[in-house]
């Protein structure tokens, strides 16, 4: 929000200047005058633009495996996998490998065998087997034939414990894997260098976790099913912070809007715009504190400008509309009036005046 310039050249730079910025309300420093029309009409809306950067292109969740580190069948046998070169292995990334992860101590027997072929999917496998059951358990490396690779702990033939997936176009997780699936701590790396460090539940961001964005841009907060949902903080390139509630990875809820301009909302949210009760600061002294609806003031509000003038009543879109009364500091007094789109269409006369 903010005031309406009698210049209407002047208006439309300004909004050219703040659909440019993306900012929820004027940020220009009117010259608020002593006249009356001049005070009492600019409150009018500059844009509708919430000011919410882009957030680049947000984590919905990291995606798992692309091919599925689990076989249907868990009851392994050993025709299913046939010896094959190693070409595609590296014994001295094996030694590197089993030096920093050291055996198991689970107590299962196991045995170190040659480079394996699964003859359903081609996937191959390096590493130790457990020798009862015959499946892959303890250290091992896999590749797929589209060239993604994990590095790790198995378990009755499934990844778990520690371990480290290189998907093919680059991107990398590093933590911890339950029952084929990232359970757990770890970190998810993209080529871009966008990055997740936190908690994991089935593949999923779960819990309490940390993005950031090549850019410069951090959320630290709470994740549910993949997505950015409870308490957070999002901090953007341009110094512009949230702190509040998030859902489905948006704003939403109850939360405060630090703006790279000093200027500030706290109130309540839906669906990453203003949108119920709220209080807009501004650096030059204007204030408003009243309901919000779709980004615009809507409903009713008190506005404040520095020099004591104030407008309090009904508005619509963005404007004063309908009844209001407005405070003259010089005379101490409120006089009602009729509004429409912002402007005042007349003074109700014979009507009591608040005092």
């Amino acid at each position: 929000m903010g005031c309406a310039s009698c210049n209407k050249q002047d208006l439309k730079a300004e909004e050219k200047n703040e659909m440019k910025d993306g900012n929820i309300e004027g940020t220009n420093n009117e010259n608020l005058t002593n006249k009356e029309l001049d005070i009492e009409n600019n409150v009018e809306e500059v844009n509708n633009n919430t000011g919410l950067r882009e957030t680049l292109d947000i984590l919905r969740g990291a995606p798992s495996p692309k091919k599925n580190i689990n076989q249907e069948n868990n009851n392994k046998n050993e025709s299913q996998y046939k010896e094959i070169p190693t070409n595609k292995f590296k014994e001295e990334e094996y030694d590197e490998f089993t030096n920093d992860y050291p055996q198991l101590s689970d107590g299962v027997k196991v045995e170190k065998r040659k480079p394996q072929e699964n003859i359903e999917d081609n996937t191959q496998y390096y590493g130790e087997w457990d020798v009862e059951k015959n499946v892959r358990h303890g250290r091992g490396i896999q590749i797929w034939p589209d060239g993604h690779k994990y590095i790790g702990y198995w378990e009755n033939d499934k990844a778990c414990g520690k371990g480290k997936l290189f998907l093919s176009d680059g991107d990398i997780y590093e933590g911890e894997w339950s029952n084929d699936k990232q359970n757990g701590y770890g970190t998810f790396t993209h080529k871009n260098g966008t990055k997740y460090e936190g908690n994991w539940k089935d593949d999923k961001q779960e819990g309490n976790g940390k993005e950031t964005w090549n850019d410069g841009s951090i959320f630290e907060g709470e994740y549910k099913d993949g997505k950015k949902n409870g308490k957070g903080t999002f901090r953007w390139a341009d110094n512009s912070y949230y702190v509040g509630d998030f859902k489905d990875n948006n704003i939403d809820g109850t939360g405060t809007y630090y703006f790279s301009d000093n200027r500030k909302y706290t109130g309540t949210w839906a669906n990453n715009k203003l949108d119920g009760r709220g209080v807009f600061i501004w650096p030059d002294g204007r204030k408003y504190d009243g309901e919000y609806k779709n980004d615009k003031k809507e409903g009713y509000g008190i506005f404040e400008w520095p020099n004591g003038k104030k407008y309090r009543g009904n508005w619509k879109n963005g404007k004063q509309n309908g009844e209001g009364e407005f405070y003259f500091p010089s005379e101490q007094k409120w006089k009602r009036g009729i509004w429409k789109e912002g402007k005042r269409e007349r003074w109700i006369e014979n009507e009591p005046t608040l005092n």
